[in-house]
């Protein structure tokens, strides 16, 4: 390691078992703040309550088995419909079965390493106009990073997924809308928790139905345009307007485009920008370490931008990222639902009991991580990497459920990091402390703020 790099935990976990009423009390504030210290020395946490079976689940062994060796047992429905209604209807994530096989199917080309790489130099691109009000800004001066990271990957998502289609209030429409939807999501997620049917009224409940909506408003608008366009390009909207299913011949629906736009406007350039706001805090929180990646990115580029071909060579930054993903996941939590009944680490559980598999604890476990409060690139060589269990590290999920556009997160993630360290420096302001914050993604509770100073424009 570059220097003792060990961060400060934030909320710190409670000693002692919470009861299950007080856990979705926790849960409504702050989800990271109701996992106790329990949940990081254990492999599985059971509550029963008042009929309701909820398992938490920590060890990768039992992880596998929920997400791959018998999937079949366990379903994210009704749990991602009741969390997010019909703002995002049969897409991807929601479908299950042969109707999220056919959509996979159809889909997958569409994210194929090869064709993503093409993207780099629009990665890249994308943080121009960020570059540019820095520099106008003054040396260090203090920059809203996690909102500089949302209008980044959200002008990535207009140039590359998107297309022309969106213009200047539908970006403000997303940003907003999107925001606003995640952060009311918490109160579906704890009633779907307590099986209780998503019509109960709650905080936001309305808001949610209003924003998903406008949502959807924007991804019809962008579709049609598609649609006209006589245009062939190379945005991913475009191509799965024209996609086609190698086994049947078949399209997809412009309902079904429509749902799986909407999953991109609320969280898909989300995830992206948080991962993106936690990585330039961990660098500007441990400066030798932004050091050692600086230097490896313009041996690299030099006085260039970042293409297909030096993304491949930036090995100490993918580990940076990484590990930055470990500590501070972009989605912390998945949740699924039993079919039947299952044995699960020693533990019966019946038909309809809720399963939290909690990322953000897993990847601070004390059983699978050495110092796992420490920053530690290092985690991330090959030969560390083949030695862990695939189920201990998931950014991205795993199993046949795994997020469709990691290839792309990643690739997007790591030209915009490379990007902003070959032209600036970053500085934590006295007292930032952030404090991780989930609704659907993990961000910094009340934002984040660092002094940016220019190297080059």
């Amino acid at each position: 390691m570059a220097a003792e790099a060990t961060i400060v935990e934030r909320p710190v976990p409670s000693k002692g078992r919470l009861s299950f009423p007080m856990l979705m009390l926790r849960m409504v504030s702050n989800p990271v703040a109701s996992w106790g210290e329990d949940f990081y020395h254990e492999p599985i946490v059971v509550y029963r309550w008042l009929g309701l079976e909820t398992a938490f689940v920590m060890d990768p062994a039992l992880i596998q088995t929920v997400l791959l060796d018998d999937a079949d047992s366990y379903s994210k429905q009704p749990v991602n419909d009741d969390v997010f209604g019909e703002a995002i209807g049969g897409g991807l994530l929601n479908a299950e079965g042969e109707a999220w096989r056919w959509q996979r199917r159809l889909a997958a080309p569409l994210f194929r390493t090869e064709d993503v790489l093409a993207y780099v130099p629009a990665f890249a691109a994308a943080c121009a106009p960020m570059l540019k009000r820095w520099s106008e800004a003054g040396p260090s001066a203090s920059q809203t990073i996690d909102k500089d990271m949302t209008r980044a990957t959200l002008q990535v998502l207009q140039d590359m997924v998107l297309g022309a289609g969106l213009g200047e209030e539908d970006r403000r429409l997303i940003e907003e809308a999107g925001a606003t939807f995640l952060a009311y999501s918490i109160w579906k997620v704890v009633l779907t928790a307590l099986r209780l049917p998503p019509w109960v009224p709650h905080p936001g409940a309305r808001t949610m139905v209003r924003t998903g909506r406008q949502l959807r408003e924007v991804a019809e608008r962008v579709l049609a345009k598609a649609r006209a366009s006589e245009a062939q390009g190379d945005e991913l909207l475009q191509r799965l307007v024209t996609a086609r299913d190698p086994a049947t011949g078949g399209a997809m629906s412009d309902r079904l485009i429509v749902d799986n736009v909407v999953t991109f406007l609320i969280a898909g350039h989300e995830t992206t920008s948080q991962a993106l706001t936690w990585s330039l805090y961990l660098l500007a929180l441990f400066p030798e370490w932004q050091a050692r990646v600086r230097e490896e990115v313009l041996s690299v580029i030099g006085e260039g931008a970042i293409g297909r071909e030096e993304i491949g060579r930036l090995s100490l930054l993918d580990a940076v990222f990484q590990e930055a993903m470990r500590l501070y996941p972009p989605v912390p939590v998945l949740m699924r639902r039993t079919l039947a009944p299952v044995t699960l680490g020693g533990a019966a559980l019946g038909k309809g009991a809720t399963i939290i598999i909690p990322i953000y604890v897993v990847h601070r476990h004390k059983l699978l991580w050495q110092d796992p409060l420490a920053f530690e690139p290092a985690r991330f060589t090959a030969e560390e990497r083949a030695a862990r269990h695939r189920c201990a590290y998931m950014p991205f999920g795993a199993g046949p459920r795994t997020c469709i556009g990691g290839t792309f997160a990643m690739l997007e993630g790591k030209a915009i990091l490379a990007t902003l360290l070959a032209h600036a420096r970053f500085a934590l302001p006295d007292g930032e402390q952030p404090t991780p914050f989930a609704r659907i993604t993990l961000r910094p509770k009340e934002g984040l703020k660092l002094k940016v100073t220019m190297l080059r424009d």
